[in-house]
């Protein structure tokens, strides 16, 4: 049986982030390329608050009312993670999800407020004091090391899912699931149009406002 799991935005958002990550990885520490990098993070500020919206509105399978269970789901998945299959994220990878978006966000919200006293100083750093913009620059360049970690282990939870006989990455390129349960209800698909007209929305409004 094959399913359609993932819509086209979900998939198209997953590896615009993953290009956009390693141009900021690329960026970050050449000071020739500091606009680029500016930009870059104003892009992935735009697909971060662009998932969140598809997160509460989009197709059934990217809700996070449909992958973030409770601490007690937590627990029992972490007493026999492979005893039992998810359609979508199981409940230790729909809290790291959350954990990426949280730490992706955070990272492009303070890279708005960084000084490096040379070359370049963030469109939002006069809203607050130098003291603060010290402390959010330093928290800007230390919070990319954490979220490389977070992707390591992302790819590490892949690779022994993928030992394991289970296949997380071809769904998210085909948007679709082979599976052997007949009795699967498909989620709910909300088109994807709808979510690149959102992020349009906010790219545009970004770039106008902070580049």
């Amino acid at each position: 049986m094959v399913i359609k799991l993932w819509d086209g935005f979900i998939r198209s958002f997953h590896w615009l982030l993953v290009l956009a990550i390693a141009g900021l990885w690329y960026t970050g520490g050449n000071i020739d390329y500091i606009d680029l990098h500016h930009r870059l993070g104003v892009f992935v500020l735009a697909l971060i608050l662009t998932r969140i919206l598809w997160g509460i509105f989009g197709s059934e399978s990217g809700r996070f009312s449909r992958f973030v269970r409770s601490p007690k789901a937590v627990v029992y998945y972490l007493k026999a993670p492979f005893a039992s299959t998810w359609l979508t994220h199981n409940p230790i990878g729909g809290w790291a999800v959350i954990l990426m978006l949280a730490a992706l966000l955070a990272q492009a919200v303070s890279g708005l407020f960084t000084d490096d006293a040379i070359f370049f100083r963030g469109p939002l750093a006069h809203l607050v004091s130098q003291d603060w913009v010290r402390t959010l620059t330093s928290f800007h360049k230390q919070l990319f090391d954490w979220i490389l970690v977070l992707l390591a282990l992302h790819i590490l939870a892949n690779i022994v899912y993928a030992v394991r006989g289970k296949n997380l990455i071809t769904p998210m390129i085909t948007g679709n699931l082979k599976t052997e349960k007949n009795d699967l209800t498909p989620p709910k698909q909300v088109h994807p149009g709808f979510g690149f007209i959102l992020f349009a929305i906010n790219v545009t409004v970004l770039f106008w406002w902070l580049t």
